[in-house]
């Protein structure tokens, strides 16, 4: 293995040159022990951090056999396992509500999978969002929610005036949901409906965004698989209502000072100002759990919006081990092998296995040679040939 200078900095051109092209949060992987996933990831980010142009995070998520300390030469202190339980898997109703941000309360109860309804208030404005398993699926504010669904469903031309009138009248008698009376009695598709709840919940989340000093409180539904709407079985089409996409982009404006503070101090310094790291921790945890995946997956998002490049040390590939599970929650998957021992069918085995759980798998890095990375194109995916 070929650990010198001039082999290390031929890798920083060409992560620097995937992430020019979007790549910027990368899981670095193995098909076995002993190929060097630890030294190229760590060689990586100093030469990153030397050519001073990027800041760089490099994260130890190798649970079973932790290796990134021992190539900076760094104490195995409080890292990954420490910040997944202490900033994400605590019980967040138990603490002082006032030192959340909104964009903490929605993180932390997003990490923990939770159902139930967060109230958040301000002065004489009120609203609650409702979470499934973690996802926001309705945001309601005082007292005009069905108004205000059937006004949208009204402007979008799904609904006529007198249509939305007689559904509020049997609202107002009945106590249902305004979605399902314009469906119930064919005035709007059900698809209708869904594009009238994401526009609304989306103008409401944004609305949020104003508030100053809001007070949160959570309460949990009885039965962590019911909605928080009488125990009515919530229909899969109704949890669209607040994509992904739009809810990363609105979390880097919510006000988190909790996890805007406490994530930082897990990371450790190096003697390169650009660079810093997040060990593995002083004790492992189980990255195939849904709530620490889950964790691990917002703790990701969260410090890529903090640092340029991300680079996560990642087990070897197996079967029975969270690298597949870990390859889906980056941008790209990068397999490192000794150039004097690479087989090109366990190679083959361990990307087909990446590509079949969903990853971006971009290709093989040759350690002991010039930085290579090949891949042929096998139609999943984007492959890069350095």
């Amino acid at each position: 293995m070929r650990n010198d200078r001039s082999a290390s900095a031929g890798l920083a051109p060409l992560v620097l040159d995937l992430a020019n092209k979007g790549y910027r949060k990368l899981l670095i992987t193995s098909t076995a022990r002993g190929e060097g996933k630890s030294w190229v990831t760590s060689e990586a980010g100093k030469a990153l951090a030397r050519a001073e142009q990027e800041s760089v995070l490099l994260i130890d998520a190798d649970q079973f056999k932790p290796g990134l300390h021992r190539e900076l030469n760094l104490p195995l202190d409080r890292g990954l396992c420490e910040a997944l339980e202490e900033a994400y898997l605590f019980d967040i109703t138990q603490e002082d509500p006032m030192q959340f941000g909104i964009g903490d309360w929605l993180e932390i109860l997003r990490a923990q999978r939770r159902t139930g309804d967060l109230t958040i208030t301000e002065s004489h404005k009120s609203y609650v969002v409702h979470l499934v398993k973690g996802a926001v699926t309705q945001v309601s504010s005082q007292g005009d929610h069905e108004h205000r669904l059937g006004e949208l469903l009204t402007a979008h031309g799904s609904l006529t005036p007198d249509q939305r009138d007689t559904a509020l009248g049997v609202h107002t008698e009945s106590g249902r949901p305004m979605g399902e009376i314009v469906t119930g009695l064919g005035f709007s598709t059900p698809d209708d409906v869904h594009e009238a709840l994401r526009s609304q919940v989306g103008e409401r989340m944004v609305s949020l965004l104003a508030l100053r000093m809001p007070e949160c409180r959570f309460v949990e539904t009885a039965e962590a698989f019911l909605p928080a709407s009488g125990g009515r079985a919530l229909e899969k089409r109704e949890t669209g209502g607040f994509d992904a996409a739009t809810h990363e982009r609105l979390q880097a404006y919510w006000k988190g000072p909790f996890l805007g503070s406490q994530l930082p101090s897990f990371f450790t310094d190096t003697p390169f100002r650009h660079l810093k790291v997040l060990t593995a921790g002083r004790k492992a945890c189980d990255l195939l759990s849904p709530s620490y995946l889950s964790a691990f997956g917002l703790l990701l998002e969260r410090v890529s919006r903090m640092f340029d490049v991300v680079l996560v040390d990642g087990p070897p590939i197996s079967r029975l081990g969270p690298a597949s599970m870990l390859s889906t929650l980056v941008d790209g998957v990068l397999l490192v092998v000794r150039a004097d021992a690479a087989e090109v069918p366990e190679i083959r085995r361990a990307a087909d296995d990446l590509l079949r759980a969903g990853a971006n798998v971009l290709g093989v890095v040759l350690n002991g040679a010039d930085p290579v990375l090949a891949m042929e194109d096998s139609g999943h995916g984007t492959h890069h040939g350095f």
